[in-house]
Formats: structure tokens, sequence, C-alpha cells
């Protein structure tokens, strides 16, 4: 689909600020002839936007305002195959925020979050992808700070822990049982 000119105003100014109202939005929002549009206009228009998959809205959250922390595993995945098992796998894990397959060394990127380095070591080591089946070689790169987005779109709050879809099993896992690691649905 390509965006015409008011669409681009709309994802604009809902990207700077995504709670305005449809009759601000309409205010804010010209048209070619320099009229602004009317707020069923905008809302037709969003509504378009929404159903193509082009748009939005959502509550994102700024994890440094939480402070939790971030991290990237790199992947290098024997085939293809694998790479779809294991997004396949981690698509419904509350902790993964970023989940794609890339060009280079490495063919698989996903990011993680937890409340602090050591929940993201756990999961690393214990629930993460790195030791499945078809992971050549793996890289983990531990994030400082957001610059760029300041908010991510995550639910880290989700009342279901997801565990069975990645194949861990929290009551066969040693951090679960030692009281190292409350479950994924526990941030």
């Amino acid at each position: 689909m390509k965006l015409d000119d008011i669409d681009k105003q709309i994802i604009n100014i809902l990207f700077q600020n995504g709670r305005q109202s449809l009759t601000e939005l309409g205010t804010k929002v010209q048209k070619s002839n320099e009229e602004s549009m009317s707020h069923t206009g905008v809302n037709k228009r969003i509504s378009k936007l929404e159903k193509k998959g082009i748009l939005k809205v959502q509550g994102n959250i700024n994890i440094q305002s939480l402070e939790y922390n971030a991290c990237f595993i790199l992947m290098e995945m024997r085939s293809y195959e694998y790479i779809k098992k294991i997004i396949n796998a981690y698509l419904e894990c509350p902790r993964v925020f970023l989940l794609s397959q890339v060009n280079g060394r490495y063919n698989l990127i996903m990011g993680i979050l937890g409340r602090d380095i050591e929940v993201l070591h756990r999961f690393i080591n214990y629930c993460g992808p790195t030791n499945k089946d078809g992971v050549l070689h793996s890289d983990v790169l531990f994030v400082s700070e957001f610059k760029v987005p300041e908010y991510i779109p995550s639910n880290l709050f989700t009342p279901e822990s997801r565990e069975c879809d990645c194949g861990n099993i929290c009551k066969n896992c040693e951090a679960f049982l030692a009281r190292e690691c409350d479950g994924c649905g526990n941030f």
C-alpha cells in the first residue's frame, strides 16, 4: 500500500503522541487545500492503516525508567529450518522483544528483557536458545541503554507463563527449582 500525505501526517502525529483525540488529530492534519480533517475522516484513515497492518497504536514501555536490562543474542544457525524452529519457539515469550532473521555471520538475532543482569544470565543459561539444536555459534551483547527507540513494544507483565512454547519447562529447570527464577510470566 502506498501512503499519501494525509496518512504520513497521521502516523507522524501519532508517533509524537498516540493519546491525542481524533478531534485534536483532525485539527493538525492538513488536506491539500489547507483545510483540516474531521475526526470521522481521521478515524477512517487510522482504521484503514490498522486493517492493512501498517499502523498499530499501543502502549510501549521505557525499560530504563523501570530499571530493566536488555541483551541481544546473535546466533549462527545451521539452516533456515532451525531458524524457523527457534522463531516459532520464542515468538510468544514475554521476555523476547525482537526476533529477526539477519544476513552475515549470524543469521538470527533475539532481543530479551529482564529486571536485572542476573535474570538475563539465567535466561541465557537455562531458557535461551543458545543450547538448542541447530545453533552453531552465538554471542551475547548486553545493552547499556536504549537511545532509540526510547519506548519498546513488550508485554512484560503478562499473567501467563509461556515456557512450554520454547520447550523449557520450569518444573525441570535448575534455576527455578533453586528459587533463583520465578518463571517467564513473573516479571
